[in-house]
C-alpha cells in the first residue's frame, strides 16, 4: 500500500533476506573480511556468532558468493541432527554418491575422506558452513570436531565455519569443548547497529527501492534505533510498520509519533529491546510534548472538528476516534480549541527557522566518479578516465582501497584522511565534494579546478553524514590481520606496532601472530577508541598509519 504512496518500486523493508538491499556496514565487512580470510587458510574453526537478527545470514550470504570457484561448500542449515543423519547430509550437499548398505560413521566419514582427497589432488577446497550451529548436540559437535583430522601430511582437508547464535560461544567455553575451540582460528561476533548505521541503513534500503528522497525525520531514526535496538530484522519491521502509517495519515515524513504508535503494534516487550525502558519512556514523552505543539495536519483537522479521511480495517487504529464535540452546556475552565489554535500558531511563530544552507551546492560538487578522480590526486594519482562502474574497483591496481563509513566531522578526524562527502539539499540537488583539508573548524574543498576554504559547519544542512576515504592497505595479503594471517602480514604488522610509542612489543622478526602480538594489538585499539577484537582491519591500520606517521599518506588535518 505504501509503496506506490511514497513512490518506492516496491516494500523497502521486507525481513526476507534479499540480496538486492544487501548493507554491509563497518562491523559486517569485518565480518565477512573474517570469513574470506578463513576460506584461504586450511584447517581449524571460523566462528561468527551475534544475536538472533543481526544479519549473520546476510554475511553467509555474501561470502558464499564470493568465494573462488575453486572451493566446493557444504552447507548445513538445520543442525538439529544425529551425527549419521549429518554426515550424511554433508555428503548429499558435496554430490558424494552414499550406498544405502554405509550407515555407520566410520563409512560415512571413509566416503568423506576420499572426496577430500580427490578434491585436493585436482586442487580444490572443501568448505563446511554450519548455520544455527547452536543447535548442536554435544556428541555431534565432536564429530565435527573430528572432522578436522582429515588431512594430508601438510595441509588439513577440511575448513569448518560454524555461524550461531551468543549460545554458541557458551557451549563452546565449556569444559568438554576445551579441544574444539582451541581449533577455533578466527572469530567475530556481530553487535546490533549504532545510532549512525541505523540511520544509513533505513536511507540505504529506501535508495535501494527507487527513492532517494529522506522519508524518516532525524528524530524519527534515533527512535527507531532506541526502539529497537539496532537490531536489522527489527528495524525492517517497525520501518515498514511506520511507513503504512505515514501513508495512512497522508504524511510526506515518517515522525517520532508515527513510530511510537507502530511500536505499539508490532512490539513485544521480549524481543524489543528499547521498548517500555526508561529510554522509551522518554521517547513517549517527546512524541506527547510533539502532540502538544499543534504542528501537523491531523491535530489541526480535531481541533477545527474537520472530518478524518476514512479508513477501514485495523488501519483505522492509526487514526484513532476523534475527540467528541465540546458540550455546549457544560461550563469548562479549559481554552477553547480556537485559543489552544492561537497559542499553537504563536508558538510555533516564535521557533527559529530552520537552519538553511549556507553554500551553493551546484559549484562545489562533482558527479562519484569525477570526485573520486579529485580525490586520487591528494594520493598522487592522476587519472583521466576510471571506467564505468564503481570507480573504487579500479583503485587496486594503485595498491590503494576505499573505506566508506557514516559520521560526523569528528569521525573524518579520527580517520585524518581526505574524504568524498555526499551532499543533498531539500531541492534534490545532490552531488559529491571532496574535504581535502580540516584545519579547526576551516574545511578546504577541492575542486576540478583549483579549490575552496569555507566552514565546515556549513555543510552540516546538506551532509548527512556518508563519506568514503582511501587507504593504502599492506602489500601482501588482503588488508585484515589477526591469527589466521600469513607470516609475512604478521611480520608486517608487528614491525609497525613496534614503532608506535608505548605499543609493549618488538620487532623480533617473527611472523607469529602470538598472544603478546594480539595483547597490543587491543590495547592500541582500546586507546584509539575503536573496536577491540585484536584483528587489524581497515580501521585499526589506517589508525596505525597515522600513529606512525607513514610516509607518503595524505593527511586531512595539517601536520604539526
Amino acid at each position: 500500500m505504501y509503496s506506490k504512496y511514497f513512490g518506492l518500486k516496491e516494500p523497502s523493508f521486507s525481513i526476507t533476506p534479499d540480496p538486492q538491499y544487501l548493507f554491509l556496514s563497518e562491523q559486517h565487512r569485518e565480518a565477512l573480511a573474517h570469513l574470506l580470510y578463513g576460506a584461504g587458510e586450511g584447517g581449524g574453526f571460523v566462528l561468527l556468532t551475534g544475536e538472533v537478527g543481526t544479519g549473520k545470514t546476510t554475511v553467509c550470504r555474501a561470502f558464499l558468493e564470493q568465494l573462488p570457484e575453486d572451493v566446493d561448500v557444504a552447507l548445513i542449515l538445520n543442525p538439529a541432527l544425529t551425527v549419521t543423519e549429518l554426515l550424511r547430509a554433508v555428503c548429499r550437499e558435496l554430490h558424494i554418491q552414499v550406498a544405502e548398505e554405509d550407515r555407520t560413521v566410520k563409512q560415512l566419514v571413509d566416503r568423506l575422506n576420499e572426496f577430500l582427497l580427490d578434491a585436493h589432488a585436482r586442487g580444490r577446497r572443501t568448505v563446511l558452513l554450519i548455520d544455527e550451529a547452536q543447535n548442536l548436540k554435544p556428541r555431534v559437535l565432536e564429530q565435527v570436531r573430528l572432522l578436522t583430522n582429515l588431512e594430508t601430511p601438510k595441509q588439513k582437508l577440511l575448513q569448518i565455519f560454524l555461524v550461531g547464535q551468543p549460545e554458541l560461544r557458551t557451549l563452546l567455553q565449556g569444559e568438554g569443548m576445551r579441544q574444539l575451540n582451541q581449533r577455533v582460528t578466527a572469530r567475530y561476533h556481530l553487535r546490533p547497529f549504532s545510532a549512525r548505521e541505523t540511520a544509513q541503513y533505513v536511507r540505504h534500503r529506501i535508495a535501494v527501492a527507487g527513492v532517494e528522497r529522506q522519508l524518516f525525520t532525524r528524530g524519527a531514526l534515533r527512535l527507531v534505533h532506541r526502539i529497537s535496538g539496532g537490531v536489522p530484522r527489527l528495524i525492517n519491521i517497525l520501518c515498514d510498520r511506520a511507513l503504512l502509517g505515514a501513508c495512512v495519515s497522508r504524511g510526506t515524513l515518517v515522525t517520532r509519533r508515527i513510530v511510537t504508535r507502530a511500536a505499539r503494534e508490532v512490539r513485544d516487550e521480549a524481543a524489543w529491546p528499547g521498548f517500555l525502558s526508561g529510554a522509551s519512556a522518554t521517547a513517549l514523552a517527546a512524541s506527547v510534548l510533539l502532540l502538544a505543539a499543534g504542528a501537523g495536519w491531523l491535530i489541526q483537522a480535531w481541533i477545527a472538528g474537520d472530518a478524518l479521511p476514512a479508513v477501514a480495517g485495523p488501519l483505522a487504529a492509526w487514526l484513532g476516534p476523534p475527540p467528541p464535540p465540546p458540550a455546549t452546556a457544560a461550563k469548562v475552565e479549559e481554552p477553547t480549541p480556537k485559543e489552544i489554535a492561537a497559542s499553537t500558531t504563536a508558538a510555533l511563530a516564535s521557533l527559529p527557522e530552520a537552519p538553511k544552507i549556507q553554500v551553493d551546492l551546484g559549484t562545489l560538487t562533482m558527479d562519484r566518479t569525477s570526485a573520486m578522480r579529485v580525490l586520487l590526486r591528494r594520493w598522487g594519482v592522476e587519472l583521466g578516465n576510471l571506467g564505468n562502474g564503481d570507480p573504487c574497483a579500479r583503485l587496486d591496481s594503485f595498491g590503494l582501497r576505499c573505506e566508506p563509513g557514516y559520521g560526523a566531522w569528528d569521525d573524518l578526524r579520527a580517520l585524518d584522511r581526505p574524504a568524498l562527502l555526499r551532499l543533498g539539499d531539500a531541492e534534490g540537488t545532490e552531488g559529491y565534494a571532496v574535504v581535502g583539508a580540516l584545519e579547526g573548524d576551516q574545511a578546504t574543498l577541492d575542486l576540478a579546478d583549483g579549490s575552496k576554504r569555507l566552514p565546515a559547519t556549513s555543510l552540516d544542512a546538506a551532509w548527512q553524514g556518508d563519506f568514503l576515504v582511501v587507504w593504502q592497505p599492506p602489500l601482501v595479503g588482503k588488508g585484515v590481520i589477526g591469527p589466521s594471517a600469513s607470516r609475512e602480514e604478521v611480520r608486517w604488522l608487528r614491525k609497525l606496532l613496534s614503532e608506535v610509542p608505548d605499543a609493549g612489543v618488538k620487532d623480533n622478526g617473527s611472523g607469529v601472530f602470538d598472544q603478546g602480538l594480539e595483547a597490543a594489538l587491543r590495547r592500541f585499539q582500546e586507546r584509539q577508541g575503536i573496536e577491540v577484537d585484536g584483528v587489524a582491519g581497515p580501521r585499526t591500520l589506517i589508525r596505525l598509519h597515522n600513529a606512525v606517521a607513514m610516509p607518503g599518506i595524505p593527511r586531512l588535518a595539517p601536520a604539526p
